[in-house]
């Protein structure tokens, strides 16, 4: 199964972000971005298995800056997802 990794800059934004996920039936963990994913630096991701667009669209409408989106592979290396 796919995992979506969606990077935000603060810790605060992650959060606030899985609440939003959370209350919209969609599964959300915060965690750290691991190091050299995003060429911003360190972050903070939500990860998601299912359902990245839907994510992406609440996440919009709660007006909370997030980053850029990436898939985990089943190899354990990150691409970026254009959404």
């Amino acid at each position: 199964m796919p995992q979506y990794w969606i990077s935000f800059r603060s810790l605060t934004h992650a959060q606030r972000a899985a609440r939003t996920l959370e209350r919209n039936s969609i599964t959300a963990i915060v965690s750290r971005l691991p190091q050299g994913v995003s060429p911003k630096g360190c972050g903070y991701a939500v990860i998601v298995r299912r359902q990245i667009r839907e994510a992406v669209r609440l996440l919009e409408e709660a007006q909370i800056p997030r980053g850029m989106v990436f898939e985990k592979t089943e190899r354990g290396d990150f691409r970026e997802v254009k959404l």
